[in-house]
């Protein structure tokens, strides 16, 4: 019985090399401005509960705008919740479309705040901020929001000076791709449009994951997408239109200039490791694998020893 079990424990130790192995190759595939991997930094995220424990919490202190649930009745448009923030208006920057459309400022209501894409035919990414000041106190609110509609790429868009201080995605995800689990992404750091080095950029997921990262000497942060989603936790949310799994996370950086302190947080959504499914697939054919190959074996060896009986 002795061989047929090493057989076994030797597929065994395949499966879990498979699942390593994959899991160590598998990169996400971008569009063209996705980024290079960057190395690695960062540390080992915290492990936090499942999405249905924590859909609706209030899970961050920064500021953030965050998308309304329920229909729109306009493809171009949508609504924005303001948190932790209180400004009078909302700005949006396309990439293309009039000059005199290029940047528009929504009135924030307490009922969500509805902004609109640059024309109902030009969509792709738009960059939205909040800004307020109060006693001597400036904070920042930004995300991006992707209309369906085809319209230019956000390189250009996203380069442009905003505000003072500013967490900028280098580069946004493609069309229908996302930032994912353990997946590394660059955001730049920038005061006043130069790049700010040797500061801390801490991150906050809704599952109550928190990181740090420092800047380098271009400004350049390389964040760490934490692994903290439960694929088996009930009450779990897609994205919009049916679409995959999305959580929250929230990207924040503070500088003091001129007697004024400065906070601008970005936020977004992330995804979880597309390879998991393909990990536990895997390993299930290779466990098979590995009991097909030890049944001739052990039927053989039942042979034998009723064979060696028979003769005794």
């Amino acid at each position: 019985m002795q061989r047929p079990i090493n057989l076994i424990l030797s597929a065994t130790l395949a499966l879990a090399c498979a699942s390593a192995a994959a899991e160590a190759v598998h990169q996400h595939d971008h569009h063209d401005y996705a980024p290079a991997q960057a190395a690695a930094s960062g540390g080992k995220p915290a492990v936090a509960a499942g999405q249905g424990k924590w859909q609706g919490r209030e899970w961050t202190k920064y500021p953030l705008l965050t998308p309304m649930m329920g229909r729109v009745d306009d493809r171009a448009a949508a609504k924005l919740a303001v948190k932790n923030i209180q400004p009078a208006e909302l700005q949006v920057f396309a990439a293309e479309g009039p000059a005199d459309r290029l940047r528009r400022k929504f009135p924030v209501t307490p009922e969500g705040t509805r902004i609109e894409a640059v024309t109902p035919r030009i969509g792709n990414y738009h960059w939205v901020s909040a800004r307020e000041e109060v006693e001597g106190k400036v904070t920042v609110a930004s995300t991006a929001y992707f209309f369906g509609n085809p319209g230019e790429a956000p390189t250009r868009l996203l380069l442009e000076q905003k505000n003072e201080l500013e967490i900028i995605p280098q580069p946004l995800p493609r069309e229908h791709g996302a930032w994912r689990e353990s997946e590394k992404w660059n955001f730049l750091l920038r005061f006043n449009g130069k790049p700010l080095a040797n500061q801390a950029v801490k991150m906050e997921t809704e599952f109550g994951t928190k990181t740090a990262f420092v800047s380098d000497a271009d400004g350049m942060v390389t964040v760490l997408f934490p692994r903290d989603f439960k694929p088996d936790e009930p009450g779990q949310q897609g994205g919009r239109h049916g679409g995959p799994l999305r959580a929250k996370f929230v990207l924040a950086a503070e500088h003091d200039d001129g007697g004024k302190h400065y906070l601008t947080a970005f936020n977004y959504t992330y995804s979880p490791d597309a390879m998991r499914d393909k990990n536990l697939l895997a390993g299930a054919g290779f466990g098979l694998f590995g009991m097909l190959l030890a049944t001739p074996l052990l039927r053989r060896k039942k042979s034998e020893n009723n064979s060696s009986a028979k003769e005794a």
